[in-house]
């Protein structure tokens, strides 16, 4: 039991063993969050699980486009928060770091509660290209806050009033509240920014580390690569690739396995072929140039090979790109199982005759992934 005191009366709290519960991801707006695994350098580099939280805060606008990780606090008093530490690498330099919020609310009435929300662009708070690591100073004046019936506490609501931790602990009214969750943000800014995607790999709360990782045993991924086309003629059987004589294999890191449930490819031209996608776990050492006769898969990388993806043939409506969907529901060979954190694709296309603009050819895999 944890005595905390309202109106110079104690107040008991039943107050079970857990008291940092399972983070989850949300997202609102143009921001989104998902778990990935950190399989490549650098994003393997950090992190107790190997998950980390992609938060892509996305395009700013109107203050209410945000990614976010969710952690429980099982209403432990405001005084029991003494050190957080965090670290995450950001895809570029942005005017935000990744920002702590701590929600509180009299634990005896739930119309009364609060916002503490640190000053995502205080110099304090890392926020370069890169690796960043962040270690709460709770005397440092960084936390604004906003809330429902907050009557009788000596602090001043809103940014620019700006307060350290301890002073919301001190608080005539706060002292006695308890945190019910901890976030940790990227986005809440307006101006019409985009906030790249943040990696969070580690989260460690009064010393305890906060394991991180999806819930269901499953999760979905969506990876995309593209190649710039060659503005030739392309006929049956011919292998699709960006140059003539030093193509490449399509990369998809996905890292980790799973089923590819859906893949679409698009280009501007208005072209009409069917195309098939071939699936290797290691790059394949069969035809990659453009234009050239596909010899995939040979013998050599039969041990590596996946399989394939038929897609049905290509179409555009209006003005649009030209493009076409395989799913379950089409003849593609989908699900398709992989068992490699990246996979590589040949192009290769099965009829007609199609001269593809000097554009990106896009490609697009989505995996139900397994959480092993």
């Amino acid at each position: 039991m944890a005595e905390l005191f309202k109106d110079g009366r104690p107040i008991q709290l039943a107050i079970s063993d857990w008291e940092i519960g399972v983070p989850s991801l949300t997202s609102r707006n143009n921001g989104k969050a998902r778990w990935i695994r950190g399989s490549t350098s650098p994003l393997d580099q950090k992190g107790s699980t190997g998950w980390l939280a992609d938060l892509y805060g996305g395009v700013q606008s109107g203050w209410n486009d945000y990614a976010r990780i969710n952690i429980p606090i099982n209403e432990k008093p405001i005084t029991w928060l003494q050190s957080v530490l965090w670290s995450y690498y950001m895809t570029e330099a942005e005017s935000f770091g990744i920002n702590m919020v701590i929600f509180i609310h009299d634990p005896t009435d739930f119309d009364k509660r609060a916002e503490m929300t640190q000053q995502a662009d205080i110099g304090t708070l890392e926020k370069g290209a890169g690796w960043n690591a962040h270690e709460l100073d709770v005397t440092t004046d960084q936390f604004y806050f906003y809330g429902e019936n907050t009557t009788g506490t000596d602090l001043t609501s809103a940014a620019p009033n700006y307060y350290g931790l301890d002073d919301f602990q001190g608080d005539a009214l706060f002292k006695d509240w308890t945190i019910y969750r901890i976030t940790f943000d990227n986005g809440w800014q307006t101006a019409n920014n985009e906030f790249k995607s943040a990696y969070v790999a580690d989260i460690k709360i009064n010393g305890q580390i906060v394991p991180l990782g999806p819930l269901s045993g499953k999760h979905r991924k969506t990876v995309k690569t593209s190649q710039t086309m060659l503005a030739t003629a392309k006929t049956t059987d011919e292998v699709i690739a960006h140059h003539t004589s030093s193509g490449v294999d399509w990369d998809f890191d996905f890292g980790g396995t799973g089923y590819i449930t859906k893949a679409w490819l698009a280009n501007s031209a208005d072209i009409t072929p069917r195309l098939r996608l071939y699936l290797f776990s290691r790059p394949p050492t069969g035809m990659l140039n453009d234009e050239g006769a596909n010899t995939n898969p040979v013998t050599a990388d039969l041990p590596y090979f996946l399989g394939v993806i038929d897609f049905p043939a290509m179409s555009q409506q209006g003005t649009g790109d030209a493009f076409a969907l395989a799913t379950p529901n089409t003849t593609g060979y989908l699900p398709l199982e992989f068992d490699a954190p990246t996979i590589y694709g040949v192009l290769v296309q099965r009829d007609a005759t199609a001269t593809f603009t000097n554009t990106a050819l896009t490609i697009s895999l989505t995996a139900d992934m397994e959480d092993n």
